[in-house]
């Protein structure tokens, strides 16, 4: 059998996503083994006011935090958010052990769905800087976004309602809209590319295919830390 890794997460960005990425974790290792033998997960929480307000010494903390993971016996370590990929390639080359990245992950579940084109949906800075689009369209996938005053409102309300676990049936309406935009304008599924988008969007609300990123990076840990991947 496989010598079974410890996992390290980057949490706190915010702490209700955290909570679920742990959550699935567990839950699906007892799905798949049916016992609690989970493998080790080390938990780093940054503070998420911090890192909102870091600007450029923001590769420095998330450096900083994945080798206090390795020094806490980390094998590797994972983003319970998709934000902070922004500065993945700063930073993935400077640390002592490997940060797993969600977008690759993603594209992983992606490309043998025979996707071409997705709606991604996401903070402001998921959506606006390109990190997301320029990772996912070295596989051949291309992103496409809601306007920017839609993205200003998909992010409100992740930063209002969802980091603290609110939703309402206005915020889904409305994000269930971009996804019909979307749709027509080509996308053959949508990226849930915050793990907190979960909480208001669900595969049973659409149709289209949904690449939900929380459960997505928590299975691919998992394989990981399991020797299965």
């Amino acid at each position: 059998m496989s010598t079974r890794k410890t996992i390290g997460i980057l949490g706190g960005l915010g702490p209700e996503s955290t909570i679920a990425y742990y959550g699935e974790i567990t839950r699906e290792y007892h799905r798949r083994c049916g016992d609690y033998a989970y493998p080790n997960i080390i938990i780093y929480s940054l503070s998420f006011q911090e890192i909102i307000d870091a600007g450029y010494e923001k590769p420095a903390k998330v450096k900083s935090a994945v080798e206090a993971l390795a020094a806490a016996g980390a094998d590797f370590a994972v983003a319970a958010c998709n934000s902070i990929h922004a500065v993945y390639d700063q930073v993935a080359a400077q640390i002592p052990i490997p940060w797993i990245s969600i977008i690759s992950a993603t594209a992983e579940q992606i490309k043998p769905a025979g996707i071409a084109k997705v709606a991604l949906l996401g903070t402001k800075v998921t959506m606006g800087d390109g990190f997301f689009q320029r990772a996912l369209v070295r596989d051949g996938i291309e992103c496409i976004t809601p306007h920017g005053d839609a993205q200003e409102r998909i992010n409100r309300i992740i930063f209002d309602e969802l980091v603290i676990a609110r939703t309402t049936a206005q915020s889904r309406s409305f994000v269930l809209g971009c996804i019909e935009d979307l749709r027509g304008a080509g996308a053959g599924g949508v990226i849930l590319a915050c793990t907190e988008l979960p909480f208001l969007i669900r595969q049973c609300d659409t149709d289209l295919p949904v690449f939900d990123t929380t459960v997505i990076g928590a299975h691919k840990a998992l394989d990981l830390a399991m020797g299965q991947d």
